[in-house]
């Protein structure tokens, strides 16, 4: 990508279904530019825009991430095997104590006891794990502003967002949904750009009704907006999930200080071995050390931070992107060239 890839992209990120005059607006370059631009961009599987159903807003369960451990030169097989479980969101494999970092969906304790200590040990090459319940979301990919854009062009694209974007929890379940929702949050699933009048022919309805169902979706926060991309993809090379110690009196004025940080892409409150998770993204190693020291360092309350570089994501809200290393030709899964 260059500079004004980048930017279409940050503008999709801000409004992912921002019309191309709006984006040119954003970028300050053409209509016919942005629109050769993004269609190459989203053509070619490196942008995706979905709209995903919240889980937490519709009563469909609980986010977990469960760090897996691996026999060695088992964790990108176990990885392309989970990427593959309908009720997992996003698969990366991963440094330190795990080899793959996993977030699934439980419907409840049952179906937590199901995955977790039942199905997932019966993987070959899967030696142990630990998991952490999501408690509260504080943002995640949905609000994500990378920093590339201007505030007020930001601020702009988002004016013009149908979704609750900026509310990361719900604040009480959404009304259940009908037949025709579930239809037409399935089609907006794979292309959450498709066009009202196909996105209607779907399941044969007037293109006002697709419409109006939608936008009832997305403004009870039932349905998120997103746009999903791979943070190397406008050159944040280095990406990581911060598992964190924090004090439990301040876990909410830790999170008032990093929910907006542009490095910052997930922040939520877990139950486990840490009570906060955040996935970070940044241009080098040297901008996580400084991230470390100088942003978390000057947040009182934070009392310990374990840090599990991201190698390879597999599966991002649910867009899986499968690795098979020995088809690369270059260096085979031993190692040897």
């Amino acid at each position: 990508m260059d500079d004004l890839d980048r930017l279409v992209v940050a503008a999709l990120i801000a409004n992912p279904r921002a019309s191309w005059p709006a984006i040119a607006r954003a970028v300050e370059t053409s209509e016919a530019t942005v629109s050769r631009r993004a269609t190459r961009l989203l053509a070619s599987g490196e942008v995706n825009v979905a709209a995903n159903l919240d889980v937490l807003a519709t009563g469909r369960g609980v986010p977990v991430f469960v760090r897996v451990r691996c026999a060695p030169g088992a964790a990108v097989a176990v990885a392309n095997a989970i990427s593959d479980w309908p009720s997992v969101r996003f698969v990366s494999l991963v440094s330190g104590v795990a080899d793959c970092l996993v977030e699934l969906v439980a419907v409840d304790r049952s179906h937590l006891l199901e995955l977790t200590m039942l199905r997932l040990p019966k993987l070959p090459g899967v030696t142990g794990g630990s998991s952490e319940v999501v408690l509260r979301r504080f943002t995640s990919g949905v609000r994500w502003n990378p920093g590339l854009l201007p505030p007020e062009k930001v601020a702009a694209l988002r004016a013009e967002r149908i979704d609750r974007w900026e509310r990361p929890h719900p604040t009480d379940l959404a009304p259940p949904l009908t037949e025709l929702d579930e239809t037409l949050a399935a089609a907006l699933a794979s292309d959450g750009r498709m066009r009202w009048s196909e996105l209607a022919a779907r399941p044969g309805v007037m293109q006002s009704t697709a419409r109006r169902r939608v936008e009832n979706l997305c403004r009870s926060g039932a349905l998120r907006l997103r746009t999903v991309v791979e943070p190397e993809t406008i050159g944040l090379t280095v990406t990581a999930f911060l598992w964190l110690r924090v004090d439990p009196r301040r876990v909410d004025q830790v999170a008032q200080r990093l929910a907006d940080h542009p490095a910052v892409l997930l922040l939520c409150a877990t139950a486990g071995e840490h009570n906060m998770c955040a996935e970070v993204a940044v241009a080098d190693y040297p901008g996580l050390h400084r991230f470390l020291t100088g942003t978390l360092g000057g947040i009182a309350g934070i009392q310990g931070v374990d840090v599990t570089l991201t190698l390879r994501t597999l599966k991002r809200a649910s867009i899986v992107r499968p690795w098979f290393p020995e088809t690369l030709g270059e260096t085979d899964i031993s190692g040897h060239s």
